[in-house]
């Protein structure tokens, strides 16, 4: 049986008809959160048998996860783990866990079967397979049709940037650390907000703006530095709560003037940098945002801005007219990309 993709994903299979009653593990990995996924491939489709989330801290290292959530269950003939981090060599070191992930310990922890270790981007770029279209929002309209290499933008705790690259006929999924990349001002206010970043960081690069902590820093850029008042119940409510939740929500209710900026500026932002990694990839097959952040401001994402972005950017604007932007609603699409890798890539 022939799979229907959504995009046309180079994997080693393309059907489900040799997959019969292949039995795949499949994670994803943060520094808080694992999320855990056995699944079963056969004729048919595809199915998930059971689902799990763990603390990650509270687990001394990721092999206790796997053998926790495996207790009574089939082993599995595949692996494969989407990882918030750059993989090296196999494997991954993560930045506020006191454990790494090295792909050859799981196999033989697993009796030698097959072991995959993606990057969260790389992971995304093969999930946008699996993705329906109604899963998808467009948010800028371009007038290309005909396939080319894709980005993915995806803000959250970090920010991420992966390609796809189309060899004609197909697409090939490859990670990026282009979040941490330097932020470039275009205003006098972005200038300005660079230097305020300066104060605290060595490096200021795209992340520090693009991700729930970066909402939280423009919105403090605007109260510090141009000293915009803020009530004193949303202060409050940032002692106490998720600050960018807290800032996210005033903006929605438009009950805070300064909340309804930062949320203005982000989007701005997003919009620029969306631009920088469409000219790099030339991305005229389409932009996808990702991550927990997009969908989550759906409504604030003004598309008459993106326009603005687009058409302010230099002497390529005619071929940006071509791109389509996309919000991937679907935020699973990370570990559906590491199932659907291991079922068919390996």
């Amino acid at each position: 049986m022939d799979i229907e993709l959504l995009i046309p994903i180079a994997f080693k299979q393309k059907g489900f008809s040799t997959q019969e009653n292949s039995i795949v593990l499949a994670g994803d990995i943060g520094g808080t959160k694992a999320n855990m996924a056995l699944c079963r491939f056969h004729a048919g489709g595809m199915e998930i048998i059971k689902e799990k989330r763990y603390v990650s801290k509270d687990h001394v290292n990721f092999g206790n996860i796997i053998s926790d959530f495996l207790v009574g269950e089939q082993v599995p003939q595949k692996l494969c783990l989407s990882v918030a981090g750059p993989v090296i060599d196999g494997k991954v070191k993560f930045t506020n866990l006191s454990w790494e992930i090295d792909q050859v310990q799981i196999s033989e922890m697993l009796g030698g079967c097959p072991v995959a270790i993606l990057n969260d981007l790389e992971a995304t770029a093969y999930g946008l397979a699996a993705l329906k279209p109604s899963e998808l929002h467009i948010l800028h309209k371009g007038s290309n049709v005909t396939p080319g290499n894709i980005g993915i933008l995806a803000a959250g705790t970090g920010l991420g940037e992966a390609g796809l690259f189309f060899d004609g006929k197909a697409y090939h999924p490859f990670a990026t650390e282009g979040g941490h990349a330097d932020f470039a001002p275009r205003t006098k206010q972005d200038i300005n907000i660079l230097a305020f970043l300066q104060t605290r960081h060595e490096h200021v690069s795209w992340e520090r703006l693009l991700s729930g902590q970066g909402i939280v820093t423009i919105w403090e850029y605007l109260t510090q530095v141009e000293h915009k008042t803020c009530s004193l119940s949303i202060q409050d409510q940032m002692k106490t709560m998720d600050p960018a939740a807290v800032i996210s929500n005033a903006a929605k209710a438009k009950s805070c003037s300064v909340c309804v900026e930062a949320i203005a500026l982000f989007n701005r932002f997003l919009a620029i940098e969306a631009v920088n990694l469409i000219l790099k990839f030339k991305a005229t097959g389409g932009l996808y945002l990702a991550g927990g952040i997009a969908p989550k401001l759906l409504d604030l994402l003004d598309p008459a801005v993106w326009n603005q972005v687009f058409e302010a950017s230099g002497r390529m604007r005619h071929l940006l007219a071509e791109v389509t932007v996309y919000v991937m609603m679907n935020e699973k699409a990370p570990m559906l990309g590491a199932i659907y890798y291991a079922g068919l890539n390996l």
